[in-house]
């Protein structure tokens, strides 16, 4: 697999969320906020009504707060504490979409999550010996799991079906292929 600093950057972009939503919607409540101060400061100085509040009466009322205002005041701040944590939260976490990358001769194959389960689950199903319907996988990251639940009367041999899910997953990529948990229902169904 290719390792440029252009395919590198492509293989995350596609792997990871882009913050741009939440950056924009910073950006636009911050602008609205802007705006309405400007707007509120135009009309005062042309001797028109506010808007919502006049600048200076918000300024007296925070020098001389009364009940009233304290409580505003402490629902706003209790909304801005929450949306910071939240943009926090945002800016920090990693943002992974459900994709891997599997690497390739010429360069690097974006691979779905839901991909990466169905095949799982086809190798589980052939190994097992039972229906698709009696099958179901999940992959996230690099950790596949498959439950299963066998046909009555007929034992399946979870390390089998594991090693098969392995072997399948690691033809895409050998990291896939490491971590297959396979769990097998102690009570059977009839076909």
């Amino acid at each position: 697999m290719s390792s440029s600093p252009v395919e590198r950057r492509l293989r995350r972009r596609s792997v990871h969320r882009s913050r741009s939503t939440a950056v924009s919607v910073a950006l636009v409540v911050l602008v609205l906020v802007a705006a309405w101060i400007g707007t509120e400061s135009v009309l005062r100085a042309i001797g028109a009504p506010p808007l919502l509040a006049d600048p200076q009466t918000a300024v007296d009322a925070a020098l001389a707060p009364d009940a009233a205002f304290v409580t505003m005041i402490e629902v706003v701040a209790a909304v801005l504490v929450v949306a910071g944590i939240v943009l926090v939260v945002l800016a920090v976490t990693p943002g992974r979409r459900h994709r891997a990358v599997v690497p390739h001769d010429r360069g690097a194959v974006v691979v779905d999550s839901s991909i990466i389960a169905s095949t799982a689950r086809n190798a589980a199903g052939r190994a097992a010996g039972v229906p698709d319907a009696h099958v179901t996988a999940s992959a996230r990251g690099l950790r596949t799991e498959v439950h299963l639940v066998p046909m009555s009367g007929i034992p399946v041999d979870p390390s089998t079906v594991e090693h098969a899910v392995a072997e399948r997953l690691g033809r895409l990529d050998e990291r896939l292929g490491r971590r297959v948990t396979v769990r097998v229902s102690e009570k059977g169904t009839l076909s």
